[in-house]
């Protein structure tokens, strides 16, 4: 953006990084200008950067040591200190403070350090699903990522003077090497604990699917890529395994092998998370079963070959409960019918009866709107009532109140 005049002074802009100044300007201007990259924008950024064409600080270490002569004239000193700083001092200090953090956060890791043990300190090894384990793991993760987007930043501003800063040849070496471990660190977690998705195997894809099929009408949902990256992921591997020949696929897991299958394991064990307020007794079976891969995988039980077939069964249970035989054939046609069956008796004309009295009384929005949920359960109730008559009151309400809690969080509704 080139500004003449306008947005010099009153505008907030927090991502606003870099200012470069070409235009003669002073006091009180020239500090309100400047004062357009000092906004705090996430972790990341401590400080902006003035680049000054017109030189108008003069010689840039005397005006660290005075603000007050010049270009800020028009103000006191304590109006303006430590508004301006050495760039490269700055600069150093953040970079190396970066690179002591995260030695301090990752020095617990056992040795050999290597990829694996990274995976087992800020993922866990597989084990029972376990949401307040696994946000511990997260809130470590997630501070990892921060210092490491922090160290990315502050390296590329510092790189093009590691000369000037005085880094020799040989320190200059060890922290480009740090910096590109560190950030092959952070995408591996990343990829591995299901944070991320690598998008990679899509971009020709989606390439052809942006220069050919996208316009400025309004969007149509064409499926959940989300569901299918994980199947696709395992159904990949089992493509490569059979293509190479390789003889190791029908026996025990390798190290590699087993690399491989804990990162799908933690794939696999978020979504199961994260599906589980949706049906919380079909996701603990999910689970338990789940569990069994796990403790078969670490007593090798199976080869790999059969791990990978039993991981891509399981997916698809976790993404599409309606399609285990375990509900009747009236029930499949539904999540929201599925979740009712599984959680209340498994009864099939009570989850119906449920089903039937939500649509008929549901209105639009209705979460979060204490008249428009009383309805619903008005009509939850009047089942409840009939199908548990020998109950009293109080006992069906709390019912309705449990059912209730389940009907919100289906998608469906």
């Amino acid at each position: 953006m080139i500004v003449v005049d306008k947005l010099l002074t009153g505008f907030d802009a927090p991502p606003c990084t870099y200012l470069y100044i070409d235009k003669p300007m002073h006091d009180h201007g020239l500090f309100q200008a400047i004062c357009r990259v000092n906004r705090l924008d996430g972790d990341d950024k401590e400080f902006g950067y003035v680049v000054d064409y017109k030189e108008l600080f003069g010689d840039l270490k005397d005006a660290v040591n005075s603000y007050t002569g010049n270009a800020l004239s028009g103000f006191d000193e304590e109006d303006v200190s430590g508004l301006l700083k050495n760039r490269l001092e700055e600069g150093k200090m953040r970079f190396e403070f970066l690179l002591q953090e995260l030695d301090t956060l990752t020095d617990d890791v056992e040795y050999p350090r290597d990829q694996l043990a990274f995976k087992h300190f800020f993922c866990g090894e597989s084990g029972t699903v376990d949401p307040d384990n696994d946000d511990d793991y997260a809130k470590l993760r997630s501070k990892m990522y921060k210092l490491v987007s922090s160290l990315a930043r502050a390296y590329a501003d510092l790189k093009p003077a590691f000369d000037d800063v005085g880094y020799s040849k040989e320190q200059q070496e060890k922290y480009n090497r740090l910096v590109k471990d560190y950030i092959d660190m952070k995408d591996e977690i990343g990829l591995s604990s299901g944070d991320f998705i690598d998008l990679k195997q899509y971009d020709s894809a989606m390439r052809h699917l942006i220069d050919n099929y996208i316009s400025a009408s309004d969007s149509e949902k064409l499926g959940d890529m989300e569901n299918f990256t994980l199947l696709a992921y395992i159904q990949k591997k089992q493509a490569e395994e059979a293509k190479n020949g390789d003889s190791d696929f029908e026996k025990k897991p390798t190290k590699a092998q087993q690399n491989v299958a804990e990162t799908i394991e933690n794939n696999i064990r978020r979504k199961i998370i994260e599906k589980t307020p949706v049906n919380p007794k079909y996701y603990q079976k999910m689970s338990e079963l789940f569990q069994t891969l796990i403790d078969e995988r670490k007593e090798e039980i199976a080869s790999y070959k059969e791990m990978l077939e039993k991981y891509a069964g399981l997916v698809i249970q976790v993404e599409n409960p309606e399609q285990n035989n375990c509900h009747p054939e009236s029930i499949r046609v539904s999540l929201a019918l599925c979740a009712l069956y599984d959680n209340f008796e498994q009864n099939e004309e009570y989850a119906l009866a449920l089903h039937q009295a939500v649509l008929s009384t549901k209105q639009d929005h209705f979460r979060g709107d204490l008249i428009k949920e009383r309805q619903i359960k008005g009509g939850i109730y009047r089942v409840v009532q009939k199908f548990k008559s020998e109950l009293e009151r109080t006992e069906q309400m709390a019912i309705v109140e449990t059912i209730y809690k389940v009907v919100k969080e289906q998608a469906e509704y």
